[in-house]
């Protein structure tokens, strides 16, 4: 398999942006006392939309989330990294940031990302 230097680099942006929204979420919440009612809403509001946009991928496996054939690196890459971090973002989106829940469930999903992106990279580097 020939390996589209773009469209794996494309793929490994969109995996590396969902990975830094997680961390983002998990350092935001991360100081307690300065929670806010107000920040918990946003800080739920940006989860949802987190799982959301990945479930949505997971639906189509394809960096369009459209209906499509599926390129090779889609179907290798992209579409199990998807399937296997959606099925993981187990927890709830009304998990409230103050639980335990909130930092062991994102790290689930970080970790999904990182393994997948540390994997397209290892085959970037071999086809080079």
């Amino acid at each position: 398999m020939e390996l589209d230097h773009n469209e794996a680099v494309a793929i490994i942006a969109e995996l590396q942006r969902w990975h830094d929204e997680a961390r983002s979420l998990v350092d935001d919440a991360a100081d307690k006392l300065r929670l806010s009612s107000n920040s918990t809403d946003l800080l739920k509001a940006r989860l949802t939309k987190l799982k959301g946009e990945i479930k949505d991928a997971a639906k189509y496996e394809t960096l369009s989330r459209k209906k499509s054939p599926k390129t090779d690196l889609e179907q290798f890459f992209f579409g199990p990294a998807v399937r296997a971090t959606s099925s993981n973002f187990r927890m709830r989106t009304d998990t409230s940031p103050y639980s335990a829940m909130w930092n062991r469930g994102l790290h689930d999903v970080k970790h999904e990302l990182s393994y997948a992106i540390h994997s397209i990279r290892e085959s970037l580097n071999a086809s080079v």
